[in-house]
């Protein structure tokens, strides 16, 4: 039994929710459901998780995580462009790789309290992208980052306003810099078709719709891509805070005499029009109304909510389900459309998200959360881990194809749809599952299982492993082991012939240390592939 009594713990009063989720915050969760809506809603469970989520039920736990402030990022100086002859041993790595941000958010990702707003986060970096395989100064991408945590439970329009603005995606897709004489279709392009709408009419509950000869209706046109990117003229910098270094901590700004004031078509045949002589004011007013007409259309929803349930729940959900997210996103209940808490609610808290219906039902965790939830089970801590474990600083053993914050391109680390081979359901993160990287995955468990990780590299000066204190003393007994196990790594889901293979396996270590067989247990259960995919 996982439930862990909790005093001194404010109790919270519970918000209103959708209506097809209230009986969820009634009944107590057990052990198992609170386990896997943790894997859901959080960079995984353990112990003292899963006894929160029973006390305060699915969506009280929702509610308490909403109230929490955001772990965030630890404030870096602003660097010049050019490395300086000063900046030697550690200094390149501190201020000119993505170090200390990928150390960040391991702490965060295994130490925060406000687990939901940085999974959530983590979610809306991977449709919102920016990579610093281009913006390569960590604080340059700190601002990026730091809209995810401040937007992730505020208004889908204010962040896609401050994106908008934000330096790292104004470098990356080059709206800073983009003037009338020479208009650019990168962010143009993107903001469409990756980040808010995509290349095809939708229905609310995501099919596409097609025209009387049964062809997708596309969302724009050529024309409409050349509007907007006319409508991102203008826009650079703000000033620098000295020479040689770039301002990447404030919003882009706009001189009007480099933004086009022409009248621009754009979605839904909605036009701006022309205003002359161009103003700071009607540049704003241009770029405002084109954001506006991108949040108000009706594919928004159904494309959002989509992205967001595959990174959170489920790869393949149903047409119902994202009919019901949809619903969520365009009306919060009090006639709110785009609020990210009523969407994450309608998410994490549907009937299809919390009993899974399907045998296609789930994904398979992408390494970085792979990682996380494999640590945060056994409450690895600061004395047990360098929290640098991601593939730049990893061995090339243990190289999984995810380098955080350093995605390939703008289309994420993995594309959003990918056909499973010999399946053929949608699976994105297969995409960067081969032989190499499913490899790599167990010997990642092996190393932290039995403490074996390198440290010969200077920026790893300890390795990681698992503190497997808290299971040693239920050794001695397999089957309690394995029964434990099941609920924190597999939400009681675990196979039966997995179950007697470990108990086998324990079972003839006579003589054995109550560490070795606890080891031995989470190697075979963790390197399993029924605990690489989240169901």
């Amino acid at each position: 039994m996982l439930l862990i009594p909790l005093t001194g713990i404010r109790a919270l009063c519970l918000a209103s929710v959708l209506t097809v989720s209230v009986s969820l915050a009634v009944a107590q969760p057990t052990p198992n459901e609170a386990a896997r809506f943790l894997e859901q809603a959080a960079f995984g469970p353990n112990a003292a998780s899963i006894a929160r989520v029973q006390s305060l039920g699915f969506a009280g736990f929702l509610n308490e995580q909403f109230s929490l402030w955001a772990s965030s990022y630890t404030d870096l100086p602003l660097q010049p462009t050019t490395v300086p002859a000063s900046c030697t041993g550690t200094c390149v790595r501190d201020n000119y790789s993505m170090y200390p941000l990928q150390v960040n958010f391991f702490k965060n990702a295994l130490q925060g309290q406000d687990q939901l707003r940085q999974r959530v986060a983590f979610a809306l970096q991977q449709i919102f992208v920016a990579s610093g395989v281009t913006v390569t100064q960590p604080s340059w991408m700190r601002p990026y980052l730091m809209a995810f945590d401040h937007n992730a439970f505020g208004n889908f329009r204010q962040l896609l306003q401050d994106i908008t603005l934000n330096p790292a995606m104004g470098s990356y897709l080059n709206m800073a810099g983009n003037t009338k004489n020479a208009p650019n279709e990168n962010y143009a392009r993107e903001v469409l078709q990756l980040f808010t709408i995509g290349l095809n009419e939708l229905n609310n509950d995501g099919s596409v719709r097609t025209d009387a000869d049964s062809n997708p209706i596309p969302t724009y046109t050529q024309a409409t891509v050349n509007a907007f990117a006319r409508v991102f003229t203008g826009w650079n910098f703000a000033a620098a805070p000295a020479p040689g270094v770039p301002n990447y901590v404030d919003p882009i700004v706009v001189t009007a005499a480099n933004h086009d004031g022409g009248a621009k078509t754009l979605l839904n045949g909605v036009t701006l029009p022309a205003t002359s002589p161009v103003t700071v004011a009607s540049a704003n007013k241009d770029l405002n109304d084109a954001l506006d007409n991108i949040f108000r259309h009706h594919n928004v929803g159904p494309f959002i909510g989509r992205n967001l349930i595959e990174h959170l729940v489920t790869s393949n959900p149903s047409p119902a389900y994202i009919a019901r997210v949809t619903a969520a996103f365009n009306d919060n209940g009090a006639g709110v459309r785009g609020d990210l808490k009523a969407v994450i609610r309608a998410i994490l808290l549907d009937p299809e998200a919390r009993n899974a219906p399907a045998s296609v039902f789930g994904h398979l965790q992408e390494t970085i959360l792979f990682k996380a939830r494999l640590l945060r089970a056994l409450n690895t801590t600061a004395a047990t881990t360098d929290f640098v474990l991601t593939d730049t600083y990893l061995p090339s053993e243990l190289s999984m194809g995810q380098d955080l914050f350093r995605p390939g391109s703008v289309f994420n680390y993995y594309p959003p749809v990918f056909n499973v081979p010999g399946v053929g359901v949608n699976g994105p993160e297969f995409a960067i599952q081969s032989t190499s990287t499913a490899l790599a995955r167990v010997n990642f468990v092996a190393e932290v299982t039995y403490k074996t990780m390198s440290i010969s590299n200077p920026n790893r000066p300890m390795g990681t492993w698992l503190d497997l204190s808290s299971i040693t003393p239920l050794a001695g007994t397999p089957s309690q082991l394995t029964n434990y196990l099941n609920t924190l790594l597999l939400h009681g889901q675990m196979s039966s012939d997995l179950q007697a293979a470990v108990n086998n396996a324990l079972a003839a270590m006579t003589g054995a240390t109550n560490l070795a067989r606890a080891q031995k247990a989470v190697y075979l259960i963790a390197s399993s592939p029924e605990c690489f995919v989240e169901r």
